[in-house]
């Protein structure tokens, strides 16, 4: 029997709630979905992918968020306009179009923003 998954869900823990979910939503480009308790902020991504900001820097089970974006060079040059600093995209080895930025939130949790192929 296969498993079927219905939404897959991202946690970033952060040490300050407030600021980690105006962060996000800054990254993100627009408030949370939903706030399903106090303290949880969440988005809807992507078909059934969810990221959720979590008040607690060890409740997150991941520290890594990637996001393949459709506009990568826009959305750098949004996100600096928003006073987030992040170094111009490498080009990814073994891709033919596949460029990365990589940057950190407050919490030093790592975020890459991916454009290509």
């Amino acid at each position: 029997m296969t498993m079927k998954v219905s939404d897959v869900f991202v946690s970033i823990g952060v040490a300050d709630h407030a600021a980690g979910c105006a962060w996000w939503s800054t990254l993100i480009g627009r408030a949370p979905d939903r706030r399903p308790m106090p303290s949880c902020c969440e988005w809807d991504l992507a078909g059934s992918v969810l990221l959720q900001v979590l008040d607690s820097p060890k409740q997150g089970a991941v520290d890594t968020v990637s996001l393949r974006l459709e506009e990568l060079d826009a959305e750098i040059a949004r996100l600096r306009g928003e006073g987030i600093s992040i170094d111009d995209p490498e080009k990814v080895p073994g891709f033919d179009t596949l460029r990365i930025a990589t940057f950190a939130d407050p919490d030093g949790n790592t975020v890459n923003l991916l454009g290509g192929a």
